[in-house]
């Protein structure tokens, strides 16, 4: 890879996995990997690749396969003591004739061993180390896939953070081997104070570097930000209106697929649907559009089907029969393309009526951006009382609510009107979990601060040009935190630097988010990155990406 282009997440995977298949070609194979592997190949490795290197299988490490005398094996996997001692099995029942191994982060010396010991029939022909350990998501957007990382920051720092190293062990690897892959120079190193967890990884990637883990003559020089989710409890609970937030909020996108079993009216080839960036150029296209530019956009290409449709209609002759059999594959997946975002939008759209969210969002956003405490406690008290609207989305204005205005009082009095208003108790207790994680004392301050200022000049004025969508109102702190770092303007009351000094002057940017991102976030760095005009490069990396749901579950884990 030329350490020279700048970062993108998706450009080493293709050469990696490429490497991998061409030291194995002649003949059919099969692919083993784990869990965390699965995800890396699910978004990377494309069919027509799979089908032209002959890979007959793709199946998981460790689960039971019939022998199949002189085909090869490839063994993609972690590089865990679990990891080697599943291969150490495999390789001495002598399934495969030959066994390639490839290590998705670095091998350490004693499994190395370990593997050349299980050897005796002399079957591993080649072990190497490709750094794969994540998953790209957007090309400036990353995920290692964990779980427990918002616990593990809560607990880091105290005497129960020894439960949780492993967690914070993958993190390490993950960022290191997104580094390896980036060849990426680090010149700075930054971390809030009031996070433990991050002062403890940046640290740790600080020490690796010091102590020569890579070293690459990139010109470019780049800046690590190790931020923490807790200083931006609020973009979580937020409903999303872009569509590839709006699909994770509402269905879940997983390794880049969308369960629609169950939706009205969707076909059985539908029930489950593949959002690929790189295969799927009107999802890479659209991703970002609001939902109201998104409906028009799936008219466009649904009226455009119809009339390629129309035209294919058109077979008078044995000639015409055999061109549109040629043309006939890409219509089928045209056509099951077109057929898919209908049925997504159509879902969507169905989920935004039935649940009132638009209703919703309207109050999501006044609490997120503007400080008006009576018409906002009147608000959320109907709404607390509305039977139309979901346990759920009860449950989130609410701590909206309590993240704003937990100093007033107010809390115990509204956790009494969602019980009056059908909020379960385990929901209700959810209150206190996120205020115990990052209540006023708990984050990094700047959570509202300027937003209030602008808040009262908005309600002064009655409105401010760029802030007619209502339900666009709030922007991330990440967006903050990306102009405060590129300035060289991260507070030193609030940030300390683990390496180098406060990043300006950098052209890249790499931030790693503790606790996971949402796909609004994401939507912030690939903005800035289009339009910031300056050559300048920020890549979001975290330990998952996350939905309302799956901030919460984290929550609930405390």
């Amino acid at each position: 890879m030329d350490s020279s282009s700048g970062l993108d997440c998706f450009k080493p995977m293709p050469i990696y996995i490429e490497s991998m298949l061409d030291k194995t070609k002649g003949g059919m194979k099969t692919l083993l990997l784990d869990a965390s592997t699965t995800s890396t190949i699910s978004v990377s490795l494309s069919k027509t690749l799979a089908n032209e290197q002959e890979l007959y299988l793709i199946s998981q490490l460790g689960k039971p396969q019939a022998a199949v005398g002189g085909m090869k094996c490839l063994v993609f996997c972690r590089p865990t003591p679990q990891n080697v001692q599943l291969i150490c099995t495999e390789v001495s029942s002598c399934k495969y004739s030959e066994y390639h191994l490839f290590f998705s982060n670095i091998l350490p010396p004693s499994l190395l061993k370990l593997l050349a010991h299980s050897d005796t029939s002399s079957v591993i022909r080649g072990v190497h180390e490709f750094p794969l350990d994540y998953v790209p998501v957007n090309e400036s957007s990353w995920s290692i896939n964990i779980r427990k990382s918002i616990e593990t920051s809560w607990s880091w720092g105290t005497a129960r953070e020894r439960t949780f190293q492993g967690v914070m062990d993958r993190e390490k690897e993950g960022l290191l081997s997104f580094l390896l892959s980036q060849k990426t120079k680090l010149s700075a190193v930054s971390f809030p104070k009031q996070s433990p967890a991050s002062r403890y990884l940046a640290q740790q990637v600080t020490k690796e570097i010091q102590d020569g883990f890579y070293h690459f003559r990139n010109q470019r020089q780049c800046h690590l930000l190790v931020l923490d989710r807790k200083d931006d409890p609020v973009t979580p609970l937020l409903s999303q209106w872009t569509y590839q937030a709006m699909v994770h909020e509402l269905l879940g996108i997983n390794d880049g697929r969308v369960v629609l079993k169950g939706a009205p009216g969707v076909k059985k080839d539908l029930e489950e649907v593949v959002l690929a960036v790189k295969d799927d150029l009107f999802y890479a296209e659209n991703r970002f559009s609001n939902f109201g530019e998104l409906g028009e956009n799936i008219r466009t290409l649904l009226l455009n089907y119809q009339e390629e449709a129309k035209a294919n209609d058109n077979i008078t002759s044995i000639e015409d029969m055999q061109n549109f059999m040629e043309r006939y594959p890409v219509f089928r997946a045209k056509s099951h393309n077109v057929s898919k975002h209908v049925a997504l939008m159509g879902e969507l759209a169905r989920l935004v009526d039935h649940c009132s969210l638009m209703d919703v969002s309207a109050l999501e956003q006044e609490l997120a951006v503007k400080d008006d405490h009576a018409d906002h406690l009147r608000q959320l008290i109907e709404k607390l009382g509305d039977a139309r609207i979901k346990q759920a989305d009860k449950l989130r204005l609410t701590l909206l609510y309590a993240l704003r205005y937990e100093s007033t009082g107010n809390v115990p009095m509204i956790k009494g009107h969602m019980s009056n208003g059908g909020v379960s108790l385990d929901k209700v207790n959810l209150v206190d979990d996120l205020l115990r994680y990052a209540g006023e004392g708990k984050r990094t301050e700047g959570l509202y601060g300027k937003r209030d200022i602008m808040s009262k000049i908005v309600k002064g004025f009655g409105s401010v040009k760029g802030v007619e969508n209502v339900y666009s109102q709030h922007v991330p702190v990440l967006h903050e935190r990306i102009q405060e770092a590129f300035r060289g303007k991260l507070g030193p009351q609030a940030y300390e630097s683990a390496l180098g000094g406060n990043g300006a002057g950098c052209k890249d940017l790499i931030v790693y988010m503790i606790g996971g991102y949402t796909y609004e976030e994401a939507r912030v760095v690939e903005e800035f990155n289009a339009t910031n005009g300056k050559g300048l490069k920020v890549v979001l990396g975290g330990s998952t990406v996350l939905n309302s749901e799956g901030f919460l579950e984290e929550i609930k884990g405390l």
